[in-house]
């Protein structure tokens, strides 16, 4: 169905020429910064920010107290008074709705960019610093038997990173009302795409709804300073009965544009004839790796399978790749040149029944042009 400005549900983003390989990723030399911190960023990260609710027409009150001072610094104490109706909140989103793939194609620019951005003042590297993996605790069940929790097939490739350099800092840890942790990555200045499901879309029918994002979040707070993050304020997904996998996704538009800054990946569509191709990479917050605490990394992926619909929902099968609660909504990318680009998010896992006695395990990432449809009308809306 075509749109009045000229994109249709189907249309195709970016290149269906294939991304390249892991051989040739390894040939490319890194781009070094040009520039240094930005200033604004800088002073991002030299402060924390709390917000705090008050009736209309009170001022809020604050009082900072000395609670100890010694080995050459001060510790200082916030005290909010508990004065009626004021408390600490979370800084609550405005809007978040679920729509149809016809409203949102026919909002699109068609000339819209696909690519992504680095920023001057940081190198781009094709591989990210990796970490040893912590020996995790051997789980079994009273026979002894090996408990191996959701999917991870064969041996578990994935690895801690800790990087500011571009485009591992543009994947982020997201907090929602409901008490979820997900990932999430940005796709503009102030777009993050994430997993539908990482959504608390049951508070927003509630009206007290918020989600939080953390770049290049590590060990409690983001690599680029300890005030790099922001909240969202709107929230734009498929209205599809509750479906998960083919639609499992959601753009959010942030208070603070901190993709700015830090960078963004780009997007494409995803061709089903590089199905087998292992040119893609994972990367989210995964619990099994470090508690959640740290980014992990999995490259060489390749996806075997693909089912898709006429109104752009499309489900990316994998079985040689490890996807974990934590995971959800990180983004699953490949380079086309030195532009990276996301085609889908962790969804899930499946058990698919194969004919005639079998089921055939998978991981599910979420894709198809109704996800790059939804990155495309961010981008010509919201940035």
């Amino acid at each position: 169905m075509a749109s009045r400005r000229g994109v249709n549900v189907m249309h195709f983003w970016g290149q269906r020429d294939r991304p390249l390989s892991p051989s040739e990723i390894a040939r490319k030399d890194p781009i070094l910064a040009q520039s240094p911190m930005p200033t604004d960023l800088r002073e991002m990260a030299s402060r924390r920010s709390l917000y705090v609710s008050a009736p209309a027409g009170k001022h809020p009150a604050a009082k900072l107290v000395k609670i100890d001072e010694g080995n050459g610094r001060s510790l200082w104490q916030v005290n909010i008074p508990n004065q009626a109706g004021q408390q600490v909140i979370a800084l609550p989103g405005r809007t978040a709705v679920r729509t149809t793939p016809e409203e949102v194609v026919a909002a699109i620019d068609p000339a819209v960019s696909v690519s992504g951005k680095r920023p001057d003042w940081l190198h781009q590297l094709y591989q990210p610093r990796t970490l040893p993996r912590a020996a995790e605790p051997r789980l079994q069940r009273f026979n002894g038997r090996r408990v191996t929790p959701m999917y991870v097939f064969g041996n578990d490739s994935r690895q801690p990173y800790q990087d500011t350099s571009y485009p591992w800092g543009c994947v982020g840890k997201v907090y929602n009302s409901e008490g979820k942790i997900g990932s999430g990555a940005l796709v503009y200045g102030d777009i993050v795409v994430t997993a539908g499901h990482v959504v608390p879309w049951n508070d927003v029918y509630n009206h007290n709804w918020w989600m939080r994002f953390v770049p290049d979040y590590f060990n409690g707070s983001s690599l680029y300073g300890a005030g790099v993050e922001s909240y969202v304020s709107d929230v734009l997904g498929y209205d599809t009965g509750n479906q998960v996998a083919g639609y499992d996704w959601a753009i959010c538009k942030l208070y603070t544009p901190v993709g700015q800054q830090a960078g963004y990946f780009g997007f494409n569509g995803y061709d089903s004839g590089w199905d087998g191709l292992n040119v893609w990479t994972v990367l989210g917050y995964p619990v099994a790796i470090a508690g959640g605490e740290e980014p992990s990394w999995q490259g060489g992926i390749d996806i075997h399978d693909d089912d898709g619909d006429s109104n752009g929902g499309q489900e990316l099968e994998s079985n040689n790749s490890a996807v974990t609660p934590g995971d959800s909504g990180g983004p699953i990318f490949a380079w086309w040149g030195s532009d990276p680009r996301v085609v889908g998010v962790v969804s899930g896992q499946e058990e698919e029944y194969q004919f005639p006695f079998s089921t055939d395990d998978n991981n599910i990432f979420s894709s198809g042009s109704g996800f790059a449809n939804l990155i495309a009308w961010g981008r010509s809306n919201w940035g």
